[in-house]
C-alpha cells in the first residue's frame, strides 16, 4: 500500500514533537513523525530541562520569551502536565561578564520577560546561603524553573496525535529519495513514505541524516555530564535555579532535597562523543571541578551527599546557536538542530516558529532568519569564536 505524507518529521525528542504539534495545529495536512527508538529516548530524556528565561544572544531573546510564556500555560494549552516546577532563576556575573548580563536583561525585558537586576541587598535575601564574593551583577526572574522532559515530549506528541498527526516509534530512517534537489520521500525500515517535505530534528543524529543529502554543517555531539547531590538537612529552603557566569556552573534544585549540577564552561566536561556509543559515566575529575565551585558559592553544601548522576549528549553548532530553517537550494528540506544545550527550554517557540516558517508566516520568517543553516556558508555566525570560548552554553 502506498504511504504518503505532506511532511515527515525525523526525530521524536521534544523539538520534533513540538514541531508536529504546531504543524498539526495549523492544519498543515498529513504529518508523520518518525522516531527510530521511543519518544524522548535520546538527548531530550537526559536533559536537566531548566527554564532560565535568559540568553546573552539578542536574536534568541524572542524564542526564550515565547517559550517561557508557553510553559506557564502548558497544561491549559495542551491538556497535559509537563511537570513544571517554578524555582525562580538567578544568574550571577562578575566584572568580566557584567556588561553582557545587563545587556541580556535589557533585551529579555524588551521581549516581555519579567527579569530584573536585584540590588546586592535583595540578592542576599534571595540567596541567604550563598557566598556572593566576586558577584558584581545579577538577574532574577521568579518565573524560572524546570520541567520534566519526558512528560513535556509526550504532551506535545499526544496533542499532535489528537490533531491528526501520525507518530511512529521504532521506525528508523534509512535514506531519502530526491528528484533533482527536491525531496520526494523518505526510506524507512518499514517502507517508503512519499512526501515533498522533510524536517530533520534528530539532535546529534541529524549529522548523519544531513550527510546523506550531501549537506555538511560542523555540528559536534558532545557529552553533557550531570552531577547529582543531596543537600544537607540543615541547608534550609532550596536555592534558586542558578547560572553562575563567574565560576562556569549551573545548579538547579530537584525534588527530594536534591541539586543537579554541571558545567557551562565550553572547555570543561563537553568532550566530543559518538551519540550511539557514549558512556554514561560522570568522571571523578568533573565531579570535583563542579563541586568545588558549587561549595565555593554555597559553603554549607560541603556536607552534601553525592548521588548517582548521568551523562547526556548535546549537539553544538559552530556559534553555539540553534540551526533552524531551510536550504534555498533544497526545496522541501528543513531542520531544527544544533541547540547547544538550550533546546529544551526553547522547544515551544522553535516548533511554533518553524511551523510558521513552513506555512509562510512573515513574523516567523523574520524571527528565524538569524538561525538559518546557510549562515555557515557565508560566515554570518551569530557569535565570534572568542565569545564562544568564554560563554558557550550561557549564550
Amino acid at each position: 500500500m502506498r504511504e504518503t505524507a505532506d511532511a515527515v518529521i525525523i526525530g521524536g525528542g521534544v523539538i520534533g514533537a513540538s514541531i508536529a504539534y504546531h504543524l498539526a495545529k495549523r492544519n498543515f495536512g498529513r504529518i508523520v513523525l518518525l522516531e527510530r527508538a521511543s519518544l524522548a529516548q535520546g538527548s531530550t530524556g537526559r536533559s536537566v530541562a531548566t527554564i532560565d528565561l535568559l540568553t546573552l544572544q539578542i536574536e534568541a531573546a524572542e524564542l526564550f520569551a515565547r517559550s517561557g510564556a508557553f510553559f506557564q500555560q502548558f497544561t491549559e494549552l495542551l491538556g497535559a502536565d509537563c511537570g513544571y516546577v517554578q524555582t525562580g532563576s538567578v544568574i550571577l556575573a562578575g566584572p568580566q561578564q557584567e556588561d553582557e548580563l545587563l545587556a541580556a536583561i535589557g533585551h529579555m525585558q524588551a521581549a516581555g520577560v519579567e527579569v530584573n537586576p536585584p540590588t546586592p541587598e535583595a540578592l542576599a535575601l534571595l540567596e541567604p546561603m550563598a557566598d556572593l564574593t566576586g558577584v558584581s551583577a545579577a538577574s532574577y526572574t521568579a518565573q524560572g524553573g524546570y520541567a520534566d522532559p519526558v512528560l513535556t515530549t509526550q504532551a506535545f506528541a499526544g496533542a499532535a496525535r489528537r490533531l491528526g498527526a501520525i507518530i511512529h516509534q521504532g521506525r528508523a530512517v534509512t535514506g531519502f529519495r530526491r528528484q533533482g534537489n527536491q525531496i520526494s520521500g523518505v526510506e524507512t525500515e518499514a517502507g517508503f513514505i512519499e512526501c515533498p517535505m522533510v524536517i530533520i530534528a534528530a539532535g546529534a543524529w541529524s549529522i548523519e541524516l544531513l550527510s546523506w543529502l550531501e549537506i555538511k554543517i560542523e555540528l559536534l555531539p558532545v557529552l553533557h555530564p550531570v552531577v547529582c547531590l543531596r543537600r544537607p538537612a540543615d541547608f534550609g529552603p532550596a536555592h534558586h535555579s542558578l547560572l553562575d557566569l563567574t565560576t562556569g556552573i549551573y545548579a538547579r534544585p530537584e525534588q527530594g532535597g536534591l541539586t543537579l549540577l554541571g558545567s557551562i564552561n565550553p572547555r570543561v566536561g563537553h568532550d566530543p562523543t559518538d551519540p550511539d556509543l557514549w558512556e554514561g559515566h560522570v568522571s571523578d575529575d568533573y565531579i570535583l571541578w563542579t563541586m568545588e565551585r558549587l561549595i565555593g558559592r554555597y559553603p554549607a553544601l560541603v556536607n552534601s551527599t553525592l548521588c548517582k548522576g548521568w551523562c547526556g549528549v548535546m549537539t553544538i553548532s559552530p556559534d553555539w546557536q540553534p540551526v533552524i530553517g531551510q536550504w534555498p537550494d533544497r526545496p522541501g528540506l528543513f531542520c531544527a538542530t544544533g541547540f547547544s544545550g538550550r533546546g529544551f527550554q526553547i522547544s515551544p517557540a522553535t516548533g511554533d516558529l518553524l511551523a510558521g516558517l513552513i506555512c509562510g508566516e512573515k513574523q516567523a520568517t523574520t524571527l528565524l532568519a538569524p538561525f538559518t543553516p546557510t549562515r555557515f556558508d557565508n560566515g554570518r555566525l551569530l557569535q565570534t569564536d572568542a565569545i564562544n570560548k568564554n560563554f558557550g552554553l550561557q549564550g
